[in-house]
């Protein structure tokens, strides 16, 4: 499809939930282009790849525009200078995208769990990122959804995992039975055998 067509589609159309596979095999020339449209659906499009050259990434995360800025968020690459940027311009509607940031760290993470008003998707993010910390992780636990995804990352305080092994929802007893950080006496005592070896 020509890119005059797809833009002045973008323009009319609600924008497209995932990446354009027209979009995805675009060289940087016509992304560059693409991005530089006075439309942000236009700019939404090229905001979904997760391949963009450096200048164009940090561009598009400085947009004026929310959901462009939304839509850039998760891309790999951005600093923790930007991300918090993104989140002082732009509030509750890049939370739960920043989150999902594979370059976000910890502190960044408690942070966004802490933000008033508290976004729900934001907990969902949290609870299955690599980077979470223990901080990060307690308040996820109060969300349905987010509360097994918490109680299966080893970063969750041991105590707080060994508690969760009597929670009411048994999928979230089943994932803090398996999380690593899980006490190796209360696990012998799981499987019934006290002489569990201890490392040495």
């Amino acid at each position: 499809m020509p890119l005059d067509v797809l833009a002045d589609l973008a323009t009319t159309l609600r924008t497209w939930p995932s990446l354009l596979p027209r979009i995805a095999a675009a060289p940087p020339s016509e992304l560059a282009e693409l991005a530089a449209s006075p439309h942000a659906s236009v700019r939404i499009l090229v905001a979904q790849r997760r391949d963009l050259p450096a200048e164009l990434r940090d561009a598009l995360a400085g947009d004026p525009d929310a959901a462009v800025v939304r839509a850039v968020a998760p891309h790999p690459g951005l600093s923790e200078d930007r991300l918090r940027s993104m989140v002082s311009l732009h509030g509750v509607q890049v939370l739960a995208a920043v989150a999902a940031n594979p370059d976000a760290s910890g502190a960044l993470l408690e942070h966004l769990t802490r933000h008033q008003p508290p976004v729900r998707k934001v907990f969902k993010e949290v609870a299955r990122h690599p980077n979470a910390t223990g901080p990060a992780l307690l308040p996820c636990l109060a969300h349905r959804t987010a509360r097994p995804l918490a109680a299966a990352h080893p970063a969750l305080p041991p105590a707080t995992v060994a508690a969760l092994l009597s929670d009411e929802h048994p999928g979230v007893a089943e994932e803090a039975a398996a999380n690593p950080a899980l006490p190796r006496t209360v696990m012998a005592e799981l499987v019934g055998d006290a002489t569990v070896p201890q490392p040495s």
